[in-house]
């Protein structure tokens, strides 16, 4: 008897671990087909031309990839990995990745995203919604131009995580009441959700601090080639191409969802937010103040104090009056994407310093060998496409600071490759996990994948015309 509870005992028991472990593994599946590739990978002959720890370093990037895509554990887990790797692995010594980790790009990305929690915080979708509507109001497509252009400008200096949390409002706002069974309501919805999103996004290529892979370029030139690109120099490069992208996104909205907008009652929105009391005109204004001076200071301080101490002066600046609590702060901040910036910002530098983005651009030019015309134009449209495709299906920081070692070792003197790279990856027109605008559009419920991808394919190339257009034609006059 005794012996038959024990087998019956450890029968059960057999179950429920061979039960756990196959639920664990049909969760991580992705985690251990990625580490099983890098094993296989590490016990490979080292390419030739490579050292140990650039390869290794490669591979690093490569697993990196391969879990950020398909996210089987959460991104500080994968940042913490990425870490460990290059010691473990022996791509740098431990002092080495630690100093790699923490710089001014990554101080930029901690107190942006802190930046944007306190201005939220403050309400001012309620002002902007009132400002549109006197500058715009006067008809429903000019209107949403407004909607498309302030979330544009707006994204270009706080970044598009913080304009998309005050725009939607706004444009969920107008569209609430609206008969979406009708093809023309369901138009006239998506219509202004993508003027709100692709404004938002646009914007972001605007200058270095709408986006965290602006500056990380920025600090890539200057560390491997020492060029010095200032707030001013980026906008001058970008900001064209910024205006022209508005005008093509209009008219792509318009013809891709065609609306009378009858459904959208703007007087009732007007009704709506015509209301505000005196404590929050004056947080409004006082948290106006501190945007005005934070941007004024990106613009002449950045290349003293660097972008990523004036973004946190700006956080810190709202808790020193009062306007925001650090725990409003620390529960809304993704601390994980910070750690993710960071980890692959201190991959990025391992690739460039161990030699094997050097390594990456031989083998990249005898595959441009191999093509028919080996130019400058075709190298350049293969790495603006790969680094605006590789970022509508990764993330643009973390493709900018995989790539861009890569695009600047293919000609260092020539800031055209570099700035393409970084400014194509801003291109996040194609799937909804490519940026927080995407995924907060998609959340809404309103927005299938397969109608985001329809509407930014045509988006995304044309980008890549106007890009390479610029490139050629506007950026050898400056």
């Amino acid at each position: 008897l005794i012996k038959y509870y024990k087998f019956k005992f450890m029968s059960e028991s057999y179950k429920i671990i061979s039960s756990s472990i196959l639920f664990w593994f049909s969760q991580k599946k992705w985690f251990v087909y990625s580490i099983l590739i890098s094993i296989f990978l590490l016990n490979l002959n080292t390419p030739v031309g490579l050292t140990v720890p650039a390869y290794h370093s490669l591979i690093i990037l490569l697993l990196v990839f391969m879990l950020v895509t398909f996210e089987p554990i959460p991104f500080p887990a994968i940042a913490l990995l990425t870490l460990v790797l290059q010691v473990v692995l022996g791509v740098a010594p431990p002092n080495v990745v630690a100093s790699s980790f923490m710089n001014d790009a990554v101080l930029f990305v901690m107190g942006s995203l802190m930046f944007a929690i306190a201005i939220v915080h403050q309400g001012l979708d309620i002002r902007l919604a009132k400002l549109i509507i006197k500058i715009f109001g006067k008809s429903k497509r000019m209107f949403l131009a407004g909607l498309m252009t302030i979330s544009a400008v707006l994204s270009s200096f706080l970044g598009e995580h913080t304009v998309i949390a005050i725009m939607l409002p706004i444009g969920l706002s107008v569209i609430k009441n609206i008969d979406t069974q009708q093809t023309d309501g369901k138009n006239a919805v998506l219509l202004t959700l993508f003027s709100i999103a692709y404004g938002t996004i646009i914007g972001s290529i605007g200058t270095p601090s709408g986006g965290a892979r602006n500056v990380i370029m920025i600090n890539y030139l200057q560390e491997f080639s020492n060029v010095s690109i200032d707030y001013w120099k980026w906008m001058k490069h970008a900001y064209p191409i910024l205006i022209i992208q508005l005008i093509v996104a209009y008219f792509v909205l318009q013809f891709t969802f065609p609306s009378t907008l009858n459904n959208i009652k703007m007087r009732g929105f007007k009704k709506n937010v015509g209301k505000t009391d005196i404590k929050k005109n004056i947080n409004h204004l006082f948290s106006c103040l501190i945007i005005i001076g934070i941007v004024f200071s990106w613009f002449t301080f950045n290349d003293i104090y660097g972008l990523g101490i004036i973004a946190l002066a700006g956080a810190l600046t709202f808790m020193i009056f009062g306007m925001i609590s650090w725990e409003e702060i620390n529960k809304n901040t993704n601390w994980g994407v910070i750690l993710l910036f960071a980890a692959t910002i201190s991959l990025g530098f391992q690739i460039n310093e161990t030699g094997a983005s050097s390594w990456l651009v031989l083998r990249f030019n005898e595959l441009l060998d191999t093509l028919p015309s080996n130019s400058m134009n075709v190298s350049w449209s293969i790495m603006a496409i790969l680094s605006g495709l590789t970022a509508n299906f990764f993330t643009s920081s973390a493709t900018v600071s995989l790539i861009g070692p890569m695009a600047i070792e293919l000609h260092p003197t020539d800031i055209s490759f570099a700035l393409s790279s970084a400014i194509a990856s801003g291109f996040s027109f194609l799937t909804v996990i490519s940026s927080p605008t995407a995924m907060i559009i998609y959340s809404t419920g309103l927005v299938s994948t397969k109608m985001f991808f329809r509407v930014g394919i045509l988006m995304f190339s044309i980008s890549i015309i106007i890009l390479y257009l610029m490139s050629q034609f506007y950026w050898v006059t400056l």
